[in-house]
C-alpha cells in the first residue's frame, strides 16, 4: 500500500503502550519549527518510557551510556514497523543521555522523511557533524542514507538509487551477515529510494533469509518477508511470517494488522476482522494515553479501510458503512491520503445510493489534491450517469480530465480506472460498443496487475460496480467477463457467485443460476439480514427450485 513527505503515500501508524514515565525536559538542539509535517514537534520530542512488546533489534553504537544505547534500539525497533512518531520520540530520548549521539540523529533522518523530507535533511547534518567520532561502520550507515536521501529527491536519477545499493554492498563486504545491513539491503532491491518494505518482492527476500538463518525471530525480516510473500501472490507463504510478527511485536498495531492482511487473502475473513479490530483497539487505546488524536496516525485511517471492506466483503454492510465513514472524517495530508478517503463514495456508489455518494464525491474533491479531485470527479460523474444525468456525467469527466492534466504522470496510474471507467461508460451509452470494450478491457489489466492487501478488495468491489453498469447496458458479453473476473479475484466472495447466477439466469442456465444464488447465500451467512443481493438470491434460487420441480 504506502512513502516519504508528501511525496508519496504514507502507510504508517503511531503507537501506543506505556504512559510517559519521565519528568518533561528539552531535548538537545530543537528546532524553531513547531512542526515536523502535520505532526507538533513537542509530541515528537516528549520523553518516551521504555516500552516492551514492540520487537527487539540491537545496534551497537558510539556511546558510554546504557540509557542511550537502549533507546536508540527502541527507535531502531520503532522503524522496522513505519512507526515514525514513537521512533522520534525513542531517538530524542537517546540524545538526552547522549547529546552527541550521531546515530540518534541519523535514526531521526528515517522517522522524519516519510512527514517532513527538510527535517530529515537537516537530522542528517547533525549526525554527519558527530560523524568524526563515530566507527567506521556507523560513518557507512551515515553516508548509505545520505545517499539515499539524495536519490529521493529525484528518483528519475536512477543512479542515485545504484549508487545507495553499491555502498550497502561495500558495507556487507566490510561486514558479512551484518544485521543492520542485510534488512536495509533488502529493502533498497524496491524499484524505488522511498523503498520501507512495503512494496518487497522475491528479489528483496534473499536478503530477509540471512537475517533468520542467524537470528530466527527477528520480528522485522518476519515483517518484511511477509510483504515479500504477499506482494507476490504467494499467501500460504506469507501466513507463518505474518503470524510471527504479529507474536513477536504483540504491541504494534501494525504488526496485528499485517496479519489481518494475510488472513483474509487466505480465505479466514473472520480472523482478518479479529486482527483489525485488535489493531483499531491498541491505537485507541494509544491516542487516549498519549491524549492525542487520531490523525496524528495516518495507520489508523488505513486501518480503518480494511476492517470496512472486510465488512463490505461479508455482506455486513452497516459495520463497513461505520468504518469508511470514520475513516472518511479524518484530516488528509498528502496527495495520497487524501485520494484514500474516495473509499467512502465508492461504498456508497456499490451501495446504489446516488445522492448520498454524490456529497460525498463533493467533500473529496474540496480536499487540495489533484489524486482525490480527479477520482472525485470520476466518481461524480457515474453517480450522475446512474441517475441518467447523462450531460453531467460528461461535464464531470471533463474536470476529471483537468484535474488529472495538473498531476504529476507518476500518480495517474492511481485514477485511471475512475477516469477510464466512466468514459467507457459514456461510450457505451452512445452506441460506441468497441471503443468501450477496448477500455473495459485495459481496467480489468489493470486491475489484475494490482493486488496489494488494498487494492485486493478495491478492485474486486470495482469489478462488481462494472458488472452491473455492463449489465444495465445490456452488454452481457461484458458483464460475464468482470464476473469472471470477480470469481477469479475472490472465489469465495458471495458478491462473486451472485454475479454469476444473475448472469446464468439470463443465459437461461437455470442450473448454474440455481447453483450459484446457492452458494451466494451460504457465504453470506454473516450478512444484513436486509443485503438486496442476499434477498433476491433467496427469491431467485426459491423461483428456480419451483421452476425445475415443474
Amino acid at each position: 500500500m504506502c512513502p516519504h513527505s508528501s511525496l508519496r503515500r504514507l502507510p504508517w501508524l503511531l503507537l501506543l503502550l506505556c504512559p510517559a514515565l519521565f519528568a518533561q525536559a528539552p531535548s538537545p538542539r530543537s528546532s524553531a519549527n513547531p512542526k515536523i509535517g502535520w505532526i507538533p514537534r513537542e509530541f515528537l520530542e516528549r520523553p518516551v518510557p521504555a516500552r516492551e512488546g514492540i520487537g527487539t533489534l540491537h545496534e551497537t553504537v558510539t556511546t558510554s551510556s546504557k540509557e542511550a544505547q537502549a533507546f536508540y534500539d527502541q527507535g531502531l525497533a520503532y522503524l522496522e514497523s513505519y512507526v515514525w512518531t514513537e521512533a522520534a520520540r525513542s531517538f530524542h530520548q537517546a540524545l538526552r543521555s547522549d547529546p552527541k549521539l550521531a546515530m540518534a540523529y541519523l535514526g531521526l533522518t528515517y522517522a522524519y522523511s516519510p512527514m517532513d523530507f527538510p527535517a530529515a535533511q537537516e537530522a542528517l547534518k547533525q549526525a554527519q557533524s558527530l560523524a568524526g567520532s563515530a566507527s567506521d561502520r556507523e560513518r557507512r550507515r551515515i553516508q548509505i542514507r545520505e545517499l539515499q536521501l539524495q536519490a529521493m529527491i529525484d528518483p528519475s536519477k536512477i543512479e542515485r538509487t545504484l549508487a545507495m545499493r553499491d555502498a550497502l554492498d561495500d558495507a556487507l563486504a566490510a561486514y558479512p551477515g551484518d544485521v543492520i545491513f542485510l534488512l536495509l539491503r533488502g529493502v533498497a532491491q524496491e524499484s524505488s529510494p522511498f523503498a520501507d518494505g512495503q512494496g518487497c518482492d522475491m528479489g528483496c527476500a534473499p536478503f530477509f533469509e540471512q537475517v533468520l538463518a542467524t537470528d530466527p525471530r527477528n520480528f522485522a525480516a518476519h515483517h518484511f518477508l511477509t510483504h515479500c510473500y504477499e506482494n507476490s501472490g504467494r499467501v500460504e507463504e506469507a501466513l507463518p511470517h505474518a503470524k510471527l510478527y504479529a507474536e513477536l511485536a504483540p504491541e504494534i498495531p501494525h504488526a496485528q494488522h499485517m496479519y489481518g492482511h494475510v488472513l483474509r487473502r487466505a480465505g479466514q475473513m473472520d480472523a482478518a476482522i479479529t486482527q483489525f479490530l485488535k489493531t483499531d483497539q491498541l491505537e485507541r487505546d494509544y491516542f487516549r494515553r498519549e491524549n492525542i488524536p487520531a490523525w496524528y496516525d495516518w495507520h489508523y485511517a488505513h486501518n480503518l479501510g480494511l476492517l470496512a471492506s472486510s465488512y463490505q466483503y461479508l455482506g455486513e454492510m452497516k459495520k463497513a458503512e461505520k468504518n469508511f465513514e470514520a475513516a472518511a472524517a479524518l484530516p488528509a495530508f498528502t496527495d495520497y491520503d487524501a485520494f484514500n478517503r474516495k473509499d467512502l463514495p465508492e461504498f456508497l456508489l456499490d451501495r446504489g445510493r446516488y445522492a448520498e455518494a454524490l456529497g460525498a464525491t463533493r467533500a473529496l474533491a474540496a480536499r487540495p489534491s489533484p489524486l482525490a479531485k480527479a477520482t472525485a470527479y470520476a466518481l461524480s460523474g457515474d453517480a450522475q450517469f446512474a441517475t441518467g444525468h447523462t450531460q453531467e456525467a460528461a461535464d464531470q469527466l471533463k474536470l476529471a480530465g483537468k484535474a488529472e492534466a495538473q498531476m504529476r504522470s507518476v500518480d495517474t496510474y492511481s485514477v485511471r480506472i475512475y477516469i477510464d471507467g466512466l468514459r467507457a461508460t459514456l461510450l457505451l451509452k452512445a452506441g460506441e460498443t468497441a471503443q468501450a470494450e477496448a477500455l473495459f478491457q485495459s481496467i480489468l489489466r489493470r486491475i489484475r496487475a494490482t493486488n496489494g492487501p488494498d487494492t485486493w478488495t478495491q478492485g474486486l468491489f470495482h469489478l462488481e460496480f462494472l458488472c452491473r453498469v455492463a449489465r444495465d447496458a445490456d452488454d452481457w458479453g461484458l458483464a460475464e467477463q468482470m464476473a469472471e473476473a470477480m470469481s477469479e479475484r475472490a472465489p469465495d466472495y458471495a458478491g462473486s457467485h451472485y454475479a454469476l447466477g444473475v448472469i446464468a439466469r439470463h443465459n437461461g442456465n437455470s442450473q448454474a443460476a440455481a447453483q450459484e444464488f446457492a452458494t451466494a447465500e451460504m457465504l453470506w451467512h454473516e450478512a444484513d439480514a436486509d443485503l438486496p443481493e442476499l434477498i433476491a438470491s433467496r427469491g431467485a434460487g426459491a423461483e428456480l427450485s419451483k421452476a425445475g420441480a415443474h
